[in-house]
This record gives structure tokens, sequence and C-alpha cells, in this order.
């Protein structure tokens, strides 16, 4: 049995990832020894994280601060695999239900104690205790115990061939001799941040900035630690303010990514570097099943889903840069695309599904009216921060009020849309994405399983659910695909959330910084750890 299961990118999204007029190259003449130390790095981000807790944060502006604080064992490389981080290679035994994991040596938290395995269990005791946020489900079944510092062994009920890369990608590992000391892990606020990776945050004013400091040992590291002195993250109003910020001179790299547009522009400045890569999620409209009743008529959803006309959607709110989605699983996973499709666009046939429903303009006012005579008019909420989205709006409100649906955008503060989500349930569509969907055969059960946290619409269908917890622990690449089949089938016919499309990402950073390193998604692009420990100013 292979020891990791990698994720590979496809190769027709891979070839040319790096776009633009890259001016320099770490691989020219190395500096001497120490010629690439010192420097601050301003980074342009969207939002303020939503908490400094890694246990419970969840947003993608927080996760790029907390990744650089805290780490996770496993990481993503340019190519999509996930690999080692702060342990070595996993043993998986033959049957699947053992995966011992040994740290790193040299490892240390921020206060000089070192990294142990009882970190890593406690970690993963609190979350599945306390139920925080949805990693806890991987975790179920599972048993831990640590045979020295060092080594930590899972024995799991039953197979599950990406337990590691799973929970040892996603999870932050926080020391358990802080934290065993905290009365209330969920709403601790961690203002104080005690990490182990290149950086350290030592001042932050919401709004402002998030300083990160450059720690002085951190073997992970190209030379022993981080060549920047400082990293600073610095949030904006919107994506089009960060992008002036780094025109002035105000940042010198996009968290963020940037609109097509904008890409091009600064690309023809011989001041930055633009590159590109693919999100691993995609952009979708999510239904909510709980609490609308007209919008738990499957007739309905599946004429909202076939007046989406998704190309224009790509042009209109990402200047075209984008693949349409054409059912639930990303084109960027060619191996699983297997004919499930939802319906095409077609206004003509998602009138005569709701005229077949029911559905008429009672009231000659351009709304149709449901059986009940209540009219189908649905508020639909995004980040304002998040221009695509906003433009998203824009359109479907067009596309919607041509089989006679109105729906209202509802612009939000991002964290006021992730309450909304997973706690008050006060929704009824949503935009958003998912971030990093990256071993199929488990992820799709992290957001469509009735059980799953994100879950947030409330789809449940027990054949679904079975097709899913079946692929989740097979060991058999034919059984799998079957479950996936049926899996596919059964969400296309309901439609509880309707994909729209995987965003072409880019990125820029001032050509006076050197040593980038790319990798997959908007969730790691240039700012990740592997990334930000080595990249140094040029003098």
């Amino acid at each position: 049995m292979k020891k990791i299961m990698a994720l590979l990118l496809t190769v027709m999204f891979l070839a040319g990832i790096f776009a633009g007029c890259a001016k320099k190259s770490s691989s020219d003449a190395p500096d001497e020894k120490g010629d690439k130390f010192g420097g601050t790095l301003n980074i342009g981000t969207f939002a303020d994280p939503d908490t400094l807790n890694p246990l419970v944060g969840n947003d993608m502006a927080g996760s790029w601060i907390l990744n650089n604080i805290y780490p996770t064992l496993m990481v993503l490389d340019e190519e999509g695999n996930k690999v080692p981080y702060i342990i070595e290679e996993p043993e998986i035994s033959e049957d699947g239900l053992t995966v011992t994991i040994t740290l790193k040596d040299g490892l240390k938290w921020q206060d000089g104690t070192a990294l142990t395995s009882a970190d890593i269990i406690y970690t993963y005791e609190i979350l599945e205790k306390e139920k925080l946020q949805w990693q806890y489900e991987v975790l179920e079944g599972v048993t831990m115990e640590a045979p020295d510092d060092k080594t930590v062994v899972f024995t799991l009920s039953t197979p599950f061939p990406t337990f590691i890369t799973t929970i040892g990608f996603w999870q932050r590992i926080v020391p358990a001799h802080i934290w065993s000391e905290v009365e209330d892990v969920k709403n601790f606020t961690n203002d104080k941040p005690v990490g182990l990776g290149p950086f350290k945050l030592t001042d932050y004013e919401r709004g402002q900035y998030y300083v990160l400091e450059s720690v002085e040992q951190w073997p992970l590291s190209p030379e022993g630690r981080p060549y920047l002195d400082k990293v600073i993250f610095k949030p904006y109003p919107d994506v089009n303010t960060m992008v002036l910020a780094l025109k002035s001179g105000d940042i010198d790299l996009t968290a963020k990514e940037i609109p097509a547009a904008a890409a091009k522009e600064i690309q023809g400045d011989d001041q930055f570097t633009v590159v590109q890569n693919m999100s691993l999620g995609y952009e979708h409209m999510a239904i909510n099943l709980h609490s609308n009743k007209l919008l738990q008529d499957n007739a309905l959803r599946t004429a909202m889903a076939m007046a989406v006309d998704r190309k224009k959607v790509i042009d209109f709110s990402f200047d075209g840069e984008g693949v349409e989605m054409t059912g639930y699983v990303s084109p960027v996973y060619e191996k699983f695309q297997i004919g499930n499709d939802l319906p095409d666009y077609d206004v003509e046939g998602a009138k005569k599904v709701l005229a077949d429903a029911g559905y008429k303009d009672t009231d000659n006012d351009g709304v149709l009216n449901a059986p009940s005579g209540e009219k189908l008019s649905f508020k639909v909420m995004f980040a304002s921060t998040v221009t695509e989205h906003e433009k998203m709006a824009r359109i479907l409100v067009d596309q919607m009020k041509d089989i006679g649906i109105e729906i209202i955008p509802e612009p939000m503060d991002k964290s006021l849309q992730s309450d909304k989500l997973y706690n008050t349930h006060e929704w009824e569509l949503s935009l958003g994405t998912w971030g990093i969907l990256d071993d199929m055969e488990s992820s799709l059960s992290t957001l469509f399983h009735s059980t799953a946290a994100l879950n947030f619409m409330g789809w449940s269908n027990p054949v679904a659910d079975e097709a899913m917890m079946n692929m989740k622990s097979s060991i058999s690449e034919e059984e799998t695909m079957k479950d996936m089949d049926v899996f596919q089938k059964e969400i296309v016919k309901e439609v509880p959330d309707i994909p729209v499309f995987v965003k072409k990402l880019n990125f820029a950073y001032r050509n006076n910084f050197d040593g980038f390193r790319l990798l997959p998604s908007n969730l790691k692009g240039l700012v990740d750890p592997q990334s930000l420990q080595q990249v140094h100013q040029v003098k």
C-alpha cells in the first residue's frame, strides 16, 4: 500500500502555471550565505481573520496568517502532492487500519518547549471532544497512543486510505502545555499565540495590520531561519483597493488573487511579476434547505441550476478567467469526471420545469408564485469584500429573472456571513468558495454528508450518504468509482448547491522580492509558510 495517498493535479492545468514577466529567479547566481537576510514584506489581504484561534478558525484570511504560526503535519507542494512537513514519511499498515507518524527532530514551540507526540494527541483529542470545525469527523472511531515523545500510532476502526492526508493536512497543531490550561477552548481568543513555525505574531490592530516576525531558528527554512525579518498582512476593504496599494508601494504582494484585467495591466510594468495557478475548489451558490420551505422543492432548485449561464458569469465576474463547473467535481480532477452533469443552461427548459411544478405568475408582476401563493423571491448573501461574488450576484439576478425568480443581493461582512452559515442558519442563498477539495474519495463527505459540519445546506440523502462513506473507506479503485457514480447521480438529481466555476488565479508581487513558491489554490498561493520562509529581498 502506498504510504502517502498523493493528490496529483491534472497536467492541463499545470502547464504554464507561471505566467507573466518574471524578471529574476531564485536559481540565478546564489548570494553568499547571509546576503539574503533582512527586510519586511507587506502583504495585501481582503479581510481580518475571523479569529486567531487555530482550532476554530475556518476562514481564508485567517488561514494565511495562522498557517505561518501553527504547523500541520503535512503540506502541499507545487504539484499539489501532500507531503510531510513536521513529520517523517508516515507508515500505513497493509490492512489500512494502523497509521504511524514520527516527528522530525529539533522542532520547538516559540517559548522553547519541544514539540512532542503529546501535542499531536492533545490537538486531535480536543478537536473531537469539542466537535470543532469539520476535522473532528475524520477522528471518529480512531484511537491514538504515543509509544514515545516523537511517535503517534493511530488505530482506525475501518480502512480510511486518506486519513493522514486529510487530518494531517487540514488540522493545525497547538501546544498541549498551553492549551490544556484553557478552560473554554472553543471561545479562546488566543490574542498572544505561541506557535511553531517560521513566524510569530508580535502585534496587530484589526482592520490595519498583523505583524509577523521571523523566529531565530526554524530548521525547515533553507538556511535555518526565514530570510525576512518581518511579514506584515494588511487588510483592505476590497480587491481593487488592494491592487491600488500594490501599485502605490504600500504592499509588495497580493495574498488575495487579483482580477484578470488588473493582472494584465500590472504584467506590463517591469516593477512586478504576475503568476497564475488554478483553484482546487470552486465558486458556488449554496441553497438553505433548513428554513425556507420553497427552497425544499427539488423542481425549483433544478430550474435555478438550469438558469445559470456559467460562461456569462465567468466573463462578467472574473474577466473570463475560469472554467465552467458542469457537475459537483471540479474539472481539475479529471479522473472523477464520469458524465454525471447538471442540466445544461436552458431558459425555456427551466420555465417548463417550473410550470409543470405548478408555479405561475398570478399577479403579473414578473415573479412567479408557488401554488401556496408565495412569491419566488429570495435573498442571496455574499461577502462585501469579495468583488467577484458581488458581480456574480448582479448577473445571477438577471439570469434568475429570466425564469421568473427574484433574487435580492445581500452584501455583508464576511464574519457575519460565516455566522449565518454555521450558527444561526438565517439565510436563503449564499455565494461562496469551496476552498480546497483534495482527496475526492473523502472530501466530498466533508461537504455533503448529512451529518457534515460544512453541509450548511442541510442536504440529507441516505443513498448518497452510504456512497460517500463507502468511498471514504474503500481500498478498491473499482468500488470507489462505483460509489462515486452513485453519489454524483443522487446530488445532480437533488441540487442542494449550484456549482458555477473554477477560478484561474492571478497573484502579483514586486520584483524587489524573490524566492516565492507558487502553491496550488488561493488558500496557499504565495503566502503559505513553504513560500514565505524562503522569500528574500533583492539587494
